[in-house]
């Protein structure tokens, strides 16, 4: 096998993937004040000045932390999706792809998300970037829905975007239950989520009569 050359593309690319990883434990374990660039490059074997090369502060950084958690969990979307059956035939997968993913991220993440979000709304700077983050987002999700439907020839009565808005609140809404009381987000309930989710997509418009 071919050995590929460590091009300076491929160095800058696997410097910001160590310093996102070690990003992802300093600020679980220590929260997002009290997270420190210092630690996060200490702990990916670089020195500061590699963390400024790649991010401009540490807003930017957790920023790039949610963004790859985001892509991730939209791949593993994708992918579920592109199963023939119709979205409501695969509940259980879709329960299992929650379940795993606040088992790999832990409850920690949403405490992190919140906190940021108090720290965005007292800084207008962070507060612009993350209603852009957001919106991209939605922009996301609403795409994955869109495909969705055509591939399955639906016309539903809610357009894709307005749709996804509901659900992007839908899921967040259930992290935070999720990590105040564990319990109340059972097997049951995510599975009665997803169906409502499936249904959001799939339900087609209200014929009138003329």
């Amino acid at each position: 096998m071919a050995i590929e050359p460590l091009t300076p593309e491929r160095r800058r690319q696997q410097t910001r993937e160590y310093l996102l990883r070690a990003a992802a434990q300093v600020f679980a374990e220590q929260g997002f004040h009290g997270a420190s660039l210092d630690e996060v490059a200490a702990l990916a074997g670089f020195t500061k000045g590699a963390v400024y090369s790649n991010f401009k502060n540490k807003e930017d950084l957790f920023l790039a932390l949610l963004e790859s958690h985001y892509e991730r969990e939209l791949a593993a979307v994708r992918a579920t999706l592109e199963a023939s059956d119709p979205p409501d035939t695969h509940l259980s997968e879709f329960v299992a792809l929650i379940r795993d993913q606040a088992e790999s991220l832990g409850d920690n993440w949403t405490v992190l998300y919140e906190e940021f979000c108090l720290y965005a709304m007292r800084n207008p700077t962070a507060r612009e970037k993350l209603a852009a983050f957001d919106t991209l987002d939605v922009e996301s999700v609403a795409e994955i829905i869109e495909v969705e439907r055509k591939r399955r020839g639906f016309e539903p009565a809610e357009p894709a975007p307005q749709t996804a808005r509901i659900v992007v609140a839908l899921m967040r809404g259930i992290s935070i239950m999720r990590a105040i009381n564990p319990d109340a987000i059972d097997e049951s309930f995510l599975e009665a989520t997803m169906a409502f989710v499936a249904r959001a997509m799939t339900t087609p418009a209200v014929q009138t009569p003329d």
